[in-house]
């Protein structure tokens, strides 16, 4: 067997602002003098702003574990006819059904680089196994230090083999129960919380770089970066999902107050506590635990599916909305400075939702209270729909939810099924942001029938500062941040978009989309929306061809999306049949132009059937309104 040192290098990510942890091997050549060198791990820097090697072992709590195998040919060279045999583990290789495999630790401890063989940039993993005694050794920084159950040794390349797969993970909060550890994935049960201390990193393959070892690769596999002995790259991401949801509203003159979660399609809350969302979510709250199997897909990355069956409900946590004997308390006026759920804009760690299959429901009563006149409008059963391609909470992604509640309403003054629903829909706002891998995400929903969703990357804002002072948690679009992606939703199905019902305009500062159902703002055409002729994928939602569209805006500009929901209906007379009917109408042809004159007509007597009557009324084309603000700046 040809041996050959390998050396590797650990580098993380920063965690703030981003919560991929990134390990990248030294790109040292091998040596004759490195042949009986041991594996050694140092922090470095990379694509994306990193913490020092300090910090950045410290967001791993100074230690990770690895666990690695090879495969040699077997019979065949098909890739299921492979022999594996463990590399980084501490006990024999065995297939998945048979047991779990314990993987090496690696630790890390300040200013103790080139002190060993196996350790050039404060990063080991040679160690001897505990005794019991109270001088036997631990490793590791202070606080943190690693107890060995095993000796772990130094490891070799072998360049006979066909291929190397490489995992790892670290949980830094609580004690998350693993188990069934392998190569292709592991069972995890935890909270909310322990997730989020969970960093589970892509799985590695390195292949030989010999195309005959490596026959499903090309012929020039020799010339790809993962081949056996090239640096190996480990990228962590947080097993937890983030989540937070707020709300503001845009009601000229009045307060929005006193606001009522439903936490079943008919069931009001009886407070206003908590903000209850409906849908398929797993738990009911950020407190739940879940039990997940964990698989990698081709790409290695870590997919979370939940074993346990879904909630029809999520707890979002306390809404402190104003009630009658608190109307110091207002909800925020602009989407920078919504009330937020629990009361912080502070992300929220949830369990994922990868597998989730339906929309979320927002459905709320509230109080519209003018501070002038004292006077209270109580709105009842005003309904938001998110999308279910929003609604994917995958790991190491944290996710914005914002509704905003404007003059236009699709609650009822006055509950029962027989009230007329308010003239025009409420609009809700709800955003996706932020992967932690530094990546945004923005979508902006008019929640209505039918709901107007709009998407930019790169739209949450997050700042506070102290000179000057600023504070702002929440979205605004900008030119700089590319295309706004535009999807429509009828009762939770996608509409097809056309030039035809789907088209954007310019409108004055302050527009409201309720100035624009009754027509009291001018609009004007831009010719900027295209309708999407292929599929595109941004941060895992894919927007379908024919189903999205999008355009680039201007800085300082306000747009109107305007989208047909039904075309107008020209009236229809046909003929009268009978006597005449005291209080009808009669027309003398199918137009309706001429109406006849039925002053001297006595009821049951006179035959009209050389008349025509009204059988269908003209109705106007309805139009829904999205309207979107764009920031100053390029």
């Amino acid at each position: 067997m040809k041996k050959q040192l390998f050396i590797a290098a650990a580098a993380l990510l920063a965690l703030a602002g981003c919560s991929s942890d990134e390990f990248v091997g030294d790109n040292t050549s091998p040596t004759t003098s490195d042949a009986n060198g041991a594996i050694q791990f140092t922090s470095d820097a990379g694509k994306i702003t990193r913490a020092d090697r300090a910090t950045s072992a410290s967001n791993l709590g100074y230690s990770f574990h690895v666990y690695a195998t090879k495969a040699a040919e077997g019979s065949t060279n098909a890739d299921d006819d492979d022999v594996f045999s463990n590399v980084f583990a501490l006990n024999p290789y065995s297939s998945p059904a048979s047991g779990s495999h314990s993987p090496y630790w690696v630790w890390y401890t300040a200013s103790t680089a080139n002190q060993t063989t196996s350790n050039t940039s404060n990063w080991d993993y040679v160690g001897k196994a505990a005794t019991g005694d109270p001088a036997s050794p631990t490793y590791g920084t202070d606080g943190h230090k690693v107890t060995l159950t095993s000796d772990q040794t130094i490891k070799y390349w072998d360049y006979s083999a066909k291929k190397y797969e490489f995992v790892a993970y670290k949980e830094t909060e609580g004690s998350p129960t693993i188990s069934n550890y392998t190569k292709d994935g592991f069972t995890v049960t935890a909270t909310a919380a322990q997730l989020a201390g969970l960093y589970v990193a892509d799985k590695v393959t390195l292949l030989n770089a010999d195309a005959n070892l490596s026959p499903s690769k090309p012929a020039n596999n020799s010339a790809t970066v993962n081949k056996i002995g090239d640096v190996v790259k480990f990228t962590f991401r947080a097993a937890a999902s983030k989540v937070r949801l707020g709300i503001y509203e845009t009601i000229p003159g009045y307060d929005v107050r006193n606001i009522k979660f439903y936490y079943t399609n008919s069931t009001e809350q009886s407070s206003t506590t908590n903000a209850y969302l409906t849908g398929s979510f797993n738990g009911t709250s950020s407190g739940a635990e879940g039990t997940y199997n964990v698989t990698y897909n081709a790409s290695g990355l870590a997919i979370f599916d939940a074993s346990a069956a879904a909630s029809t409900y999520f707890d979002f946590g306390s809404f402190a909305s104003a009630t009658p004997e608190n109307v110091g308390t207002a909800i925020g006026t602009l989407s920078t400075s919504p009330m937020w759920a629990t009361g912080s804009s502070t992300y929220q760690s949830v369990l994922p939702n990868t597998d989730n299959v339906a929309n979320m429901i927002l459905k709320v009563d509230y109080e519209l209270y003018n501070a002038t006149s004292g006077e209270t409008i109580k709105v009842n059963g005003a309904t938001a729909v998110v999308p279910q391609m929003y609604m994917t909470w995958n790991p190491n992604y944290a996710y914005t939810y914002l509704f905003k509640i404007s003059d236009n309403t699709n609650g009822k003054t006055k509950p029962g099924d027989g009230n007329p629903v308010g003239l025009y829909p409420i609009t809700f706002d709800a955003v996706t942001v932020a992967t932690t891998d530094g990546a945004e995400v923005g979508t902006i929903t008019t929640v209505s029938t039918p709901a107007i969703t709009t998407y930019q990357e790169g739209s949450v804002v997050d700042i506070e500062t102290t000179e000057p002072v600023v504070s702002k948690h929440g979205i605004t679009y900008a030119n700089a941040n590319g295309p706004i992606y535009i999807t429509v939703n009828t009762d939770g199905t996608l509409a097809s978009l056309t030039a035809e019902n789907t088209k954007l305009y310019t409108v004055a500062e302050g527009t409201t989309e309720t100035d624009l159902i009754l027509t009291t703002k001018t609009k004007t055409s831009s010719a900027l929306l295209s309708i999407l002729a292929a599929d595109e994928e941004k941060q895992g939602i894919t927007f379908t061809s024919g189903k999205a569209a999008k355009f680039t805006p201007a800085a300082s500009t306000t747009y109107a999306i305007e989208y047909k929901v039904s075309d107008a209906v020209t009236a229809v007379y046909s003929p009268a049949t009978g006597t005449y009917v005291s209080g009808t109408k009669y027309f003398t042809d199918n137009t309706g132009a001429t109406e006849v004159d039925t002053s001297a007509f006595v009821a049951g007597t006179t035959d009209v059937s050389s008349y025509y009557v009204l059988t269908t009324p003209a109705a106007p084309a309805v139009y829904q309104y999205k309207i979107i603000v764009v920031g100053a700046g390029s």
